[in-house]
């Protein structure tokens, strides 16, 4: 006679999907870490753009004048540089003016090989500790910290979720079997009852009952092969071949006792992406902020510019050294005021939720902690109910076989110990479903 529920003792039976194949696949195919990833390589070209604004400019201008008094030629030609060093700016350059100039117009005339300047300008208060251009580069670099953590928590959410899946569709597969098996116990029952049925041994209102029972046990097993077929669909969106395919999955079977016990290594969390994500949001708002600060401050400028003729007969001072202030003080900077106010209370609420995400993560993660340890002791509990609710089935089979007991009875004891044991890998599920809980919160989704 069959033993009820047979396929849950398979003990040590291999799947043909492990959790590592899963991880691997999710992290080499899936489609939305992808995304992540093109996201962080679009973020390394903006931190080239922003540094772009310090590259050298060339310019060059030309002038001819002709008329009947005045004939010139002028030709400058300028290279210029803002560089990242408290706002500096370099100039450089040569300029040539040849022919008749009017005198209001003498500063174009130069010798016949022209002269060569340089300069700088410094700012001494607005953008001298910040200033558009190396704010940028600033907050193009902090984005790319985001992107690159964005991918990491790509990573850690879709592993997450594909893992969810993978433990929930083999819950589904041994829930299938279970039902499975239990309908084949009634199944043959009905062939030896309709022997005897036909030899007169056996009233035909067992047969009935016995029918009834069948058409219970069939339609759990559809609602147990719907619950596996929609398991599995999704679980194939992460399950995926080297061309990014989705792979189709067969029906597995489980293991009979997977229940380990706790690692401690996930109890020490790891610096979380979405912590990282949340500093380097503090940060731009504090560059920002200090950007904004600099910008409400007058803008003074120191200036100079030297020069010198590149032929030396000339009836003027071949060398010029040029020093200046230039200063303006806007009546109102009201833009200014608001963008400060509105970074430094924007930074002000990131503070706040970061610690509120600390808290969140730390309890979450003791809460997995100590619902794993409950739940490994319910695994424990729901496995010995389901070796009793066996043992008594069985012996109902044999009291029922010697004329003893009901065949109403006999099917209730075996559909009790068929609960009991979908009872028991939900638990299992429930297990698994927390430990990659703590994994994530605990920031050791991916593999090191």
């Amino acid at each position: 006679m069959i033993r009820l529920l047979a396929l849950a003792f398979l003990s040590g039976t291999a799947f043909a999907v492990s959790e590592e194949e899963i991880t691997k696949s999710v992290l080499a195919h899936f489609p939305l870490i992808q995304q992540a990833e093109l996201k962080y390589e679009a973020s390394r070209g903006e931190v080239e753009e922003a540094q772009g604004a310090f590259d050298h400019k060339l310019t060059f201008k030309s002038r001819n004048r002709i008329e009947d008094k005045y004939e010139n030629q002028y030709f400058e030609t300028t290279i210029e540089r803002q560089t990242r060093y408290q706002g500096l700016s370099l100039v450089a350059g040569h300029r040539s003016g040849q022919g008749l100039f009017p005198a209001y117009d003498g500063k174009y005339k130069t010798s016949s090989a022209g002269e060569i300047f340089a300069g700088l300008a410094l700012p001494v208060l607005r953008n001298f500790q910040s200033d558009e251009f190396r704010l940028n580069i600033e907050l193009a670099k902090l984005r790319k910290g985001i992107a690159k953590a964005e991918v990491e928590l790509k990573q850690n959410i879709s592993i997450h979720k594909a893992l969810s899946l993978y433990y929930k569709w083999l819950f589904a597969n041994q829930k299938l079997k279970i039902r499975e098996s239990i309908l084949k116990i009634a199944e043959e029952r009905q062939v030896m009852l309709e022997k005897k049925f036909a030899a007169g041994d056996v009233e035909k209102l067992k047969l009935i009952d016995n029918l009834r029972s069948i058409d219970k046990r069939r339609d759990e097993l559809a609602k147990a092969r719907i619950e596996w077929q929609s398991a599995r669909t999704q679980l194939e969106l992460y399950y995926r071949d080297d061309a990014g395919v989705s792979i189709s999955l067969s029906q597995e079977v489980l293991p009979k006792d997977d229940i380990r016990a706790v690692p401690r290594e996930i109890l020490t969390a790891d610096v979380l992406p979405q912590l990282r994500i949340i500093d380097q949001e503090i940060r731009m708002r504090q560059a920002e902020r200090k950007f904004f600060d600099q910008s409400r401050l007058p803008g003074l400028n120191l200036e100079l510019v030297g020069s010198r003729e590149l032929s030396g007969n000339v009836p003027w001072d071949p060398s010029t050294l040029q020093v200046g202030l230039k200063f303006d003080l806007p009546l109102e900077n009201r833009k200014a005021e608001g963008k400060t106010t509105a970074a430094e209370y924007k930074f002000r609420a990131l503070l706040r939720e970061k610690d509120f995400m600390i808290q969140q993560l730390k309890q979450q993660l003791n809460f997995s902690y100590d619902a794993l340890q409950a739940t490994r002791g319910r695994w424990e509990v729901t496995s010995s109910e389901f070796e009793k609710s066996v043992k008594i089935a069985e012996a109902e089979r044999t009291r029922w076989a010697q004329g003893a007991s009901d065949l109403f009875i006999l099917a209730m004891r075996e559909q009790d110990a068929a609960d009991v044991d979908v009872k028991r890998w939900d638990v299992w599920y429930d297990y698994h479903q927390l430990l990659i809980d703590t994994r994530l919160f605990s920031g050791k989704m991916v593999p090191r």
